[in-house]
């Protein structure tokens, strides 16, 4: 897991991530499942219900319950590239490796394959992701033929096209093999930001809340109606009032005003496509370092974390603006010449 920052500006787009690489498991403690089972039988059998059928139903009912917990934590992780010598950078969340290649890898062989024969061409930021996408699936559907157990990869691919003068933003996601316009000249937004990968504390900063949250937003609206009905029908009844208020379904109610797209709590508001070159890195730096700091102080197993590392993407130029480099016992040597192209 990881966390992405892309934020589009008039002159620049600027990436960010962490460095954490980590592999999840759904895992469940058995305690969660205890209510499902006879605990005065030594056998420990299932509880049954009125009807005489066991209260576990399904595998759902025990997924449910699973939460999604680190196993393996791999630090100083690469998820920032940038596709030199086109003004384009890419990072990535999800598998870290198909089979025996990891997506670094694939990444630079793209570079050295592919991008030689497209730079002399007018291409569009649009045209490197769907050549990317097609590049990492010759692995992909080969490392997985099944497709129901394709695991999941996410990339944020960003910069500018030959003739374009604004930066694009796009999304790219397996195994839906689905190429998605974040914010570019054909979408509803020309600046702004992107998130991917684990955001939940920077929506609440952003959105006012998180996914999460406002389903559970939701379910609370739904009770809250369920119970004023419940009221109303008694009021009824007191008063000797024979009408029966219909009982809506979820579906229904969510048809109602409080579900629609028009209604948001407050968030962070800002004129991104203003922002200068500085303020872009401070700003996804400062998002990135959300993610880091609350799972570092917060319960469980940290899956964001490490240096953050930002690259600037500018029409004339890409480069790395945190440090990259390797060291040893004193001795740095640097990941990459810095050096305009």
């Amino acid at each position: 897991m990881t966390t992405l920052v892309a934020l589009s500006t008039k002159d620049a787009l600027v990436l960010g991530c962490d460095s954490l690489g980590s592999r999840t498991r759904r895992v469940i403690d058995p305690g969660d499942l205890i209510d499902f089972f006879n605990l005065d039988d030594k056998e420990f059998p299932l509880k049954l219900d009125k009807d005489g059928k066991p209260l576990l139903k399904s595998f759902n009912e025990v997924y449910l319950r699973s939460v999604s917990t680190p196993v393996e934590h791999m630090t100083h992780m690469a998820k920032l590239f940038l596709l030199e010598p086109l003004k384009i950078g890419i990072m990535l969340t999800g598998i870290t490796s198909i089979g025996e290649r990891t997506i670094k890898s694939l990444v630079e062989e793209f570079k050295t394959k592919k991008i030689k024969l497209i730079k002399s061409k007018s291409y569009t930021v649009k045209d490197i992701a769907e050549k990317i996408l097609e590049h990492i699936l010759l692995y992909y559907e080969k490392e997985y033929p099944d497709e129901k157990s394709r695991p999941e990869l996410e990339l944020i691919l960003g910069g500018y096209g030959k003739k374009e003068v604004l930066p694009e933003i796009y999304r790219i996601k397996l195994p839906v093999k689905n190429i998605e316009l974040q914010l570019g000249s054909q979408g509803e937004s020309r600046f702004g930001i992107v998130f991917g990968g684990q955001m939940k504390e920077i929506q609440r900063i952003v959105f006012g809340t998180d996914y999460g949250n406002t389903l559970e937003l939701r379910k609370r609206h739904i009770e809250l109606l369920k119970k004023y009905r419940e009221k109303i029908m008694e009021l009824l009844k007191s008063n000797s009032i024979t009408f029966q208020i219909p009982e809506f379904s979820k579906d229904e109610l969510s048809e109602l005003d409080i579900f629609t797209k028009d209604w948001k709590l407050e968030g962070f508001e800002a004129n991104w496509g203003d922002f200068s070159e500085q303020n872009a890195i401070e700003c996804v730096d400062f998002f990135v370092n959300i993610m880091i700091k609350s799972q570092q102080f917060g319960g469980g197993m940290p899956t964001v974390g490490g240096e953050v590392h930002i690259a600037l993407i500018t029409k004339d130029k890409a480069r790395f603006v945190s440090k990259e480099e390797y060291y040893h016992s004193g001795h740095f040597t640097p990941k990459h010449i810095q050096e305009a192209v």
